[in-house]
């Protein structure tokens, strides 16, 4: 068994590795990696000789999963949208149920009570097949919203459902079944009972989740001084253990109280905040990855390839009649355009959560010896494969046919000191959206009371970045006071979000590792030069500079004739290009053209000679 953990764990970093580098999700390679280890291929992993205990690892690693994906929700966001949210996760699980149900009676010849199964696993989504996606193409933050806020908040009642569903075909297992009625209506009584337990489930774990959230957020608070170090951990350990006592409570109520209370303690600001996130989000990674792994080694390939045909023909059905039908009637009085909700309709891959209760369903149906278990599980793989593959590698091409591209190109700045603030209120006089991130909570509310956009977060992290919605067209300017945090950033961006405009500001007095840093991973010195942090922040702080335009006035002048006619207190910050209308941070390696307009701070106005510029004319500006 050790063996196996061990190879499961491998091939989870190298997954993770793959799905950065590729930019599909990790679940993708996982599932390769699971079916090529598993009894079917090379038989090296046997999830089967856990026994009973299997079935534990996938509940305790569901509430991880669940745990962190509540973590993650923020609240406004959710209420800007919280109609069409509501109606999806109701409404839209009830459309994909009976739509999902429909296809694979009639097509794939499943019976009546298999078939709901099938729909109630399919109804989640999930976040962490959702989030890679849009990560590939940037899209309006509305439908990026809508589709994240879906995926987290379907997964809990996807899961429920499908236990009812079960629930429903043991009361009636004695009978059999017998068209739409399911063979249940001499047992209207117990499917009354049914729904009731459901319901009673929610309200267990929600009860759980509030109670949990809310004891453990204050006992962090409380007593932060004696666990500094290790609140991830407590954390870590308070959410199983809702998890674990809503189990007690009534069986699969912990699925609701991990989300519930991973909700709370998200919008609850409670020290290490970032560094929680940060430790859940690597812990998640590695938890999807052995599970997912021992799933799809489990996967036994017969059941798929009985369906033939008729198993493609199911997903594609669900994809592309069931979802579009559901999106284009739930969204009938918003203000989405057509091709906003044709863009919806077009993304819904499925994930961890629904392979997770697929196979606890297919394991539960086995021991209670009814048929057909396998085959939904089979099924539901196969819909994650072709929705995930399908939507990764056409999402892109199909957001742009439908011009739904977020195309604002904006400026996320790392740091929300004075430096960082002077350089947004300039861009933002030329018209370019701008967004701050710090872990300073003080710096952060100062910027956003100078109505500034700004975040708390750490911007050293995929989950702190993903706050600023930043994605390939857009920019970074990393300004921290720690040039090893600058570069690491740049380095982040790239190859996370695949950002090339980055650029980072670097102390005069840097370290020979942080210059070696920056040009190993080549990027870019912000401003074109190194500049003395500290007295650029106390000239500031003093209010004793000024910020001048120039305009670029002889096609002879290069860059460097443009860096050597500046004295050491003018720094360049942004460069406008009136040809194409074009705004750029100044950088190393920047090219102009005559015409360009520069900004320039100059924290040392009363040393300057009127003829210090030269060819440059100035004109004062207020920032």
């Amino acid at each position: 068994m050790l063996v196996m953990v061990s190879l499961a764990l491998v091939l989870g970093v190298v997954g993770q590795m793959l799905s950065i580098r590729t930019g599909f999700p990790n679940i993708v390679f996982f599932l390769i990696f699971g079916i090529l280890v598993g009894p079917e291929f090379l038989s090296l992993v046997h999830p089967s000789e856990f026994g009973e205990g299997l079935e534990i690892i996938i509940k305790l690693c569901v509430a991880i999963v669940l745990f962190e994906a509540g973590l993650n929700l923020n609240k406004e966001e959710a209420r800007s949208h919280g109609n069409i949210i509501l109606l999806l996760i109701t409404v839209g699980a009830m459309i994909t149920m009976v739509g999902g149900a429909v296809f694979a009676y009639f097509v794939g010849n499943l019976s009546w009570e298999m078939a709901f199964v099938y729909g109630a696993l399919v109804i989640v989504t999930g976040p962490t097949v959702v989030q890679p996606l849009l990560r590939r193409f940037k899209v309006k933050p509305n439908l990026k919203h809508i589709l994240e806020y879906e995926g987290v908040l379907i997964d809990p009642i996807g899961a429920l459902i499908a236990l009812f569903v079960v629930e429903v075909i043991l009361i009636g297992s004695t009978q059999t079944a017998s068209g739409l009625t399911f063979g249940f209506t001499s047992h209207v009584g117990e499917i009354g009972q049914a729904v009731l337990l459901v319901v009673y489930k929610f309200l267990v774990g929600g009860i759980f989740g509030l109670l949990g959230g809310y004891a453990a957020t204050f006992a962090v608070k409380r007593f932060y001084i004696y666990m500094e170090d290790f609140v991830d951990l407590f954390m870590l350990a308070s959410a199983l253990a809702v998890y674990g006592f809503a189990e007690m409570a009534t069986l699969d109520a912990g699925l609701v109280a991990a989300i519930v209370s991973g909700a709370i303690v998200g919008n609850l600001n409670i020290p290490e905040e970032e560094e929680m996130k940060k430790f859940k989000g690597k812990l998640t990674i590695l938890v999807i990855s052995l599970l997912f792994i021992f799933l799809a080694a489990s996967l036994e390939l017969d059941y798929i390839k009985d369906l033939g045909i008729y198993g493609p023909l199911i997903v594609l059905g669900l994809l592309f009649i069931v979802r579009p039908i559901e999106i284009f009637l739930l969204c009938m009085r918003s203000n989405l355009s057509i091709r906003e909700k044709m863009f919806l309709s077009f993304v819904s891959p499925r994930g961890i959560i629904a392979a997770s209760i697929a196979s606890i369903i297919a394991l539960e149906l086995h021991q209670h010896e009814i048929e057909g278990g396998n085959t939904v599980q089979g099924l539901v793989f196969l819909t994650i494969a072709i929705s995930v593959f399908l939507q990764g590698g056409a999402g892109g091409f199909v957001s742009r046919i439908l011009g739904v591209n977020d195309n604002r190109n904006k400026v996320v700045i790392l740091g929300a000191n004075n430096l960082a603030r002077l350089l947004a209120r300039l861009l933002e006089k030329t018209g370019k959206e701008i967004c701050l991130i710090d872990t300073n909570r003080r710096l952060v509310e100062l910027s956003k009371s100078q109505g500034l956009n700004a975040i708390e977060g750490n911007g050293l992290t995929v989950d702190g970045l993903e706050k600023t919605e930043i994605s390939s067209p857009d920019t970074l300017i990393s300004l921290t006071t720690s040039d090893h945090v600058n570069v690491l950033a740049c380095r982040l961006v790239r190859i996370d979000f695949k950002v090339s405009n980055v650029c980072a500001l670097i102390n005069r007095m840097a370290s020979p590792s942080d210059i070696e840093d920056m040009e190993r991973f080549r990027v870019p010195l912000a401003f074109g030069k190194k500049i003395d942090v500290t007295d650029i922040y106390s000239k500031i702080t003093a209010k004793e500079y000024v910020v001048f335009k120039s305009q670029i006035k002889k096609e002879t002048i290069d860059k460097m004739d443009f860096e050597k006619s500046l004295p050491e207190h003018m720094i360049p910050l942004v460069v406008e290009r009136t040809r194409t209308e074009e705004v750029s941070v100044y950088h190393e390696g920047f090219s102009f053209e005559v015409g360009d307009m520069v900004s320039i701070l100059d924290v040392d106005p009363v040393s300057t000679s009127p003829h210090v510029l030269g060819e440059f004319e100035k004109e004062l500006i207020e920032v």
